[in-house]
């Protein structure tokens, strides 16, 4: 995909899909995005995003998790739910576990210190949420995709 400007041509890239929302806001435009969908292709030039699909911000800034490793040996079960989700932690940690629904509003923003823990998601309609599981102590994180019955 070609964009052009008045003052030359920029060429778009592939990039990734986005998990956050929100709006900028110029002189006389608004743009705004959700979480969720997909970028296929974006470019920045100086203070210009351009995006097809998608215009979101610098995730790293949202979140301020930049240099966080990749959490592994998690287990979370059973995925789909109905009730109770179980969350098995991989060693002693700091964790935070959020939950987000795909508006990108947190349904449960929990710190725990347990290798176990169990969410009761019985009152949340059914539907597809975000589960983010940090830990501050080992700076890893790990997002995963919960389907909800």
């Amino acid at each position: 995909m070609t964009v052009s400007f008045a003052y030359g041509q920029t060429t778009v890239k592939k990039s990734s899909i986005s998990t956050s929302g929100g709006s900028y806001t110029n002189t006389n435009t608004t743009l705004l995005f959700t979480v969720g969908e997909i970028v296929i292709q974006e470019k920045t030039t100086g203070n210009i995003h351009i995006s097809e699909g998608f215009i979101g911000p610098d995730i790293n800034g949202v979140t301020g998790i930049e240099d966080y490793d990749e959490l592994y040996g998690l287990h979370v079960y059973p995925n789909p739910v109905q009730t109770d989700l179980q969350i098995q932690l991989p060693a002693n940690g700091t964790y935070e576990v959020h939950l987000f629904d795909l508006t990108g509003k947190e349904l449960i923003n929990r710190k725990i210190n347990d290798m176990t823990m169990t969410l009761n998601l019985s009152r949340l309609p059914a539907s597809v949420y975000l589960l983010v599981i940090i830990d501050r102590l080992h700076q890893q994180v790990k997002t995963l995709k919960i389907q909800k019955l």
